[in-house]
């Protein structure tokens, strides 16, 4: 569902709750990932009357709320945390845009790849993702025989599960271990200067024996 066209007024400001957000370019590429942790529209905060990037709600559960972006700008200039917290957070999905350039740059497609599955992980109350190869190879600007390779590979390895219309995350700690160099800064960041996010790395067990969802914890606290 598309939630903003790019180009679109920017009306609204939408704070998702369960769903996943992609903030994605006019080719599908994905440029950033917000889900209960921030809200969406945020340019308006700033001055920008028009969206730069299209919001696409991703997956299959959630519900996004939603407010007049003019109602927002009044409550924030009474309430000067609200205002901080509002700004502190743009702060953050700025670096992850940052990181995201630097991701396509440098970085080969299994370690984008990886960045991209924790992106999700961190944002889901499990462990599993909704989503297929087609999608995947959109967000990342990249064939989808490159991402059906890679998936291979690192199922063989025990990083994931792979089945029809979905990816189980299995071990965490080396999935973030892959992404080394383009993930984990803007989710630092937002631990520093806003509140818990993401999940502590899994610790593997032994194979064949580890339950999915076990030993995983969503620590996302709104930014308001």
């Amino acid at each position: 569902m598309v939630l903003i066209e790019e180009r679109a007024s920017t009306d609204y400001v939408y704070f998702p709750l369960g769903a996943l957000v992609s903030l994605d370019q006019a080719d599908g590429a994905e440029i950033a990932l917000i889900g209960n942790e921030g809200l969406v529209g945020w340019p308006a905060l700033v001055g920008c009357t028009r969206s730069p990037h299209r919001a696409v709600v991703r997956g299959l559960d959630g519900t996004v709320t939603k407010i007049r972006t003019d109602v927002l700008m009044k409550i924030a200039s009474e309430i000067p945390a609200l205002a901080s917290g509002l700004n502190r957070f743009v702060t953050v999905v700025g670096m992850q845009m940052a990181e995201t350039i630097g991701a396509y740059a440098l970085h080969r497609v299994d370690m984008r790849l990886a960045r991209w599955l924790l992106l999700r992980h961190d944002r889901l109350a499990g462990d599993e993702i909704a989503v297929n190869h087609d999608e995947i190879a959109t967000n990342l600007g990249t064939r989808r025989a490159s991402i059906t390779d890679c998936l291979h590979i690192i199922e063989g390895e025990g990083l994931v599960r792979c089945r029809r219309g979905r990816i189980v995350i299995r071990d965490r700690a080396r999935l973030e271990a892959l992404a080394t160099g383009c993930y984990g800064t803007a989710e630092s960041c937002y631990r520093e200067i806003i509140g818990g996010f993401g999940k502590a790395p899994m610790r593997p067990g032994p194979p064949g024996r580890r339950e999915e969802g076990s030993n995983s914890q969503l620590l996302s606290t709104p930014v308001c």
